[in-house]
């Protein structure tokens, strides 16, 4: 067996992973006999990819962790789907510090949230899904973790308090985007050239 076809058979010899790669619906039973995925896998290697490329320099806001949750909301199944995003979340905060438990803990489920939340919109990967499911989950985590300078008092506890607040992080939710879809088109065409890789010069059976 050549090394491509060691590859293919270890990452993606799973009837799910070639269904969403064809845009099946999922709703469809199969009776592969393989029909269960690796999903351990797959969350390990998003998990070691979102550590280092979180980690790289670069600008406020334009952190590549939000093109790993729509990969884990892809091509995890649900209860691993915040696996790869708290990993890499805490890789940076171990390098950088700890800050307020209360603002951390609004961070992580910001970003815990928008990576569950645009599950529904990647049963069918296209470019429409992902780039609606990137600039979706740009928005949950604004509106989630914008909240932790509040409970850091940097604002008021009052109306104009909490619209300053927002209005402040404006920019980081357009820069949020802005990363989504660069490193979302990345990630996803990346997959998408493997497979043709793989399927042109390590076919298998049907």
């Amino acid at each position: 067996m050549s090394l491509l076809s060691k590859i293919r058979r270890q990452f993606f010899d799973v009837p799910l992973y070639w269904r969403l790669y064809r845009n099946e619906d999922l709703s469809m039973p199969t009776a592969s006999p393989f029909a269960e995925p690796r999903p351990w896998l797959v969350a390990i290697t998003l998990c070691a990819v979102g550590v280092c490329t979180h980690l790289l320099p670069h600008p406020a806001g334009m952190s590549s962790i939000g093109a790993i949750g729509l990969l884990a909301a892809a091509y995890l199944p649900r209860h691993l789907i915040p696996l790869p995003v708290i990993a890499s979340a805490a890789a940076a905060d171990t390098l950088i510090g700890a800050y307020s438990i209360a603002a951390m803990a609004l961070v992580y489920l910001g970003h815990i949230a928008c990576a569950v939340g645009v599950a529904p919109l990647l049963r069918k990967i296209g470019t429409l899904q992902v780039s609606s499911a990137a600039i979706v989950s740009a928005i949950i985590f604004y509106l989630v973790s914008n909240a932790a300078p509040m409970v850091m008092k940097f604002y008021p506890n009052t109306l104009a308090g909490w619209l300053s607040c927002y209005a402040a992080g404006i920019p980081f939710l357009l820069r949020s985007i802005a990363a989504n879809l660069i490193f979302s088109v990345v990630a996803f065409g990346s997959i998408r050239g493997l497979w043709f890789v793989l399927r042109r010069w390590a076919p298998m059976p049907n």
